[in-house]
């Protein structure tokens, strides 16, 4: 039975339960400082300087998170705080032949363009022997009607990759594998390009988000602290009548 939740390649108990977290932490640590500051500057004041301190709090956090500013010192890296898809090798089809999904440079295989992997690229060739494997390992489970974690399941390790070849199209790295099961079977001919990834997706987001909240609420907390003030000590003084 699948448990992954629609649209997302996440458990569903896992992601219910990193919600509920999240929930329980918004209302334990801000909920718990709104509470106080709607005590002291009322429900309206108070979530305007709730706002305003932590959009700029996030502004600080999130600048940290994507530019590093010499947190750790010198050799600081950047994009640490939360990342989304890593560069990765992601396999498009499988066949007996390479066919031009999506790059029309695929039909040109073995031929030019497509080269032999050289010392300089052991890192991804690497990377494209575990999407290979992966990448068939999955769709023999689906053509099994099993699932990945089933006793019987296949894995990537009963496959064997060969004769990789890599070539570019526009700004995009494309490689074609040959594999085989190691239980027998036909030779297939896998397709995969490189997606650069985007790592940074979050930082810049919490980043910009921050902003906006920031550029919000500010000018209504300067409004509002106004109209406090001219209410706390407008209007006149009380007559004096001398001492009692």
């Amino acid at each position: 039975m699948d448990h992954t939740c629609i649209g997302l390649h996440l458990d569903c108990e896992t992601f219910i339960k990193g919600a509920l977290v999240v929930i329980a932490s918004f209302a334990m640590f801000i909920g718990s400082v709104y509470v106080l500051l709607a005590a002291i500057f009322g429900r309206w004041m108070g979530y305007l300087v709730l706002m305003a301190a932590l959009s700029g709090w996030m502004v600080l956090f999130s600048a940290l998170w994507l530019f590093g500013f010499w947190s750790q010192g010198p050799t600081t890296p950047t994009n640490l705080g939360p990342q989304g898809s890593v560069p990765s090798w992601i396999a498009l089809d499988g066949g007996l032949q390479a066919g031009s999904v999506r790059y029309e440079t695929f039909t040109d295989y073995p031929g030019d363009p497509w080269k032999v992997p050289t010392e300089a690229n052991d890192a991804s060739v690497q990377s494209v022997e575990g999407a290979v494997k992966s990448f068939l390992a999955e769709k023999a489970n689906e053509e099994l009607g099993l699932e990945h974690d089933a006793p019987d399941a296949i894995t990537g390790t009963q496959f064997t990759v060969q004769n990789m070849r890599f070539a570019p199209e526009g700004g995009v790295s494309l490689a074609v594998a040959q594999a085989y099961y190691n239980g027998g079977g036909p030779l297939i001919i896998v397709t995969l390009y490189h997606d650069p990834g985007s790592v940074e997706r979050y930082s810049h987001l919490f980043l910009v988000g921050s902003i906006l909240l920031f550029a919000l609420h500010l000018p209504l907390l300067d409004r509002a602290e106004k109209k406090r003030k001219e209410f706390l000590v407008g209007g006149s003084a009380p007559p004096w009548y001398g001492p009692a």
